[in-house]
C-alpha cells in the first residue's frame, strides 16, 4: 500500500435505522481503507436504543481513503442520499 491517505468528515443520516445500521449499510468508495462513526457517546439519543433513530438525528463519521481514489470518494459519498455534508481534511 504505497498510496498516501486522506480523511474525509461525513455527516450521515441515521434516521429509521437502529444503533450503526446506517454505518455499516453503506456502500464505501474505491480507495476506502477504513472509517467509523467519530465519538458515538456524544450524541444523546431520546429514544430507547432498541428503537429507531428519529428524524434529524445525524453521526459524524471519518473515513481514510487512498490519495489516488480522493477525488473520486468525495464525489462518491456526495452523492448518497444518507450523506448530509462532506468535508475533506487537508
Amino acid at each position: 500500500m504505497g498510496d498516501s491517505l486522506r480523511k474525509i468528515w461525513l455527516e450521515l443520516d441515521v434516521a429509521g435505522t437502529l444503533s450503526d445500521a446506517a454505518w455499516v449499510g453503506l456502500d464505501q468508495p474505491k480507495g476506502y481503507i477504513d472509517g467509523g462513526i467519530f465519538n458515538p457517546k456524544k450524541v444523546n439519543c431520546e429514544h430507547h436504543q432498541k428503537e429507531p433513530h428519529t428524524e434529524g438525528e445525524w453521526r459524524e463519521v471519518w473515513v481514510h481513503i487512498e490519495d489516488l481514489h480522493f477525488d473520486s470518494a468525495v464525489h462518491f459519498y456526495k452523492e448518497k442520499l444518507r450523506i448530509l455534508a462532506v468535508e475533506v481534511e487537508d
